[in-house]
């Protein structure tokens, strides 16, 4: 098997220095002095090896995106095929799985979206690939279910996680997680009812 070239192995060295700057410090914040220190490159490697700063977060997007999609995927494609909700959920708000750099990252990017239509719309289109990886697990469960009450409980079940995940900063809130799981397992109990 080839060796990856140093190009490659550089770029992604400057892609996870970035990452962590936007966690840390905002996508404003992030400037490529900061992601050079981090990256511990020189500020020319970064233009050398990803370019200009526009391309520097077209590519972080990029890798964003990609990673998220594989992980989503994965997470479904573990599900049980017996009760696959109650299992999403219980990984959902496990807050073993939580990951504070990419949730820290996320919000940074949904933030600097406010000012940059196609980083919007970008973000737009992951949190509906998103909501819609749940609607398939929704819909696998409960066949029978309307096409609106399966969007409002994955829309429900996606913003009561996101909500529950962007306080993780705050610290351990056991409280706050266990009622925000009882709130989504509550919303897919809705559809038995029906």
């Amino acid at each position: 098997m080839a060796r990856p070239s140093i190009k490659e192995e550089r770029r992604d060295q400057i892609l996870t220095a970035f990452e962590s700057c936007v966690a840390q410090f905002g996508l404003h914040g992030a400037t490529l002095e900061r992601v050079a220190e981090e990256a511990d490159l020189a500020r020319a490697l970064i233009r050398h090896n990803v370019g200009n700063r526009d391309d520097l977060l077209k590519a972080l997007v990029d890798r964003f995106l990609a990673r998220s999609r594989t992980a989503t995927h994965a997470m479904i494609s573990e599900l049980p095929k017996r009760r696959p909700m109650i299992a999403l959920i219980e990984r959902l708000f496990d807050a073993s799985y939580f990951d504070l750099e990419l949730m820290l990252l996320t919000e940074a990017l949904v933030a600097a979206s406010a000012n940059d239509p196609m980083l919007a719309a970008r973000m737009r289109q992951w949190t509906n690939d998103f909501v819609g990886s749940i609607e398939k697990v929704v819909r696998e469960e409960f066949p029978g279910a309307t096409k609106a009450d399966i969007s409002a409980v994955a829309a429900g079940v996606m913003g009561i996680y996101f909500n529950v995940i962007s306080l993780s900063p705050l610290g351990e809130m056991p409280k706050l997680l266990k009622a925000s799981k009882k709130a989504a397992m509550m919303l897919v109990n809705s559809l038995d009812a029906d």
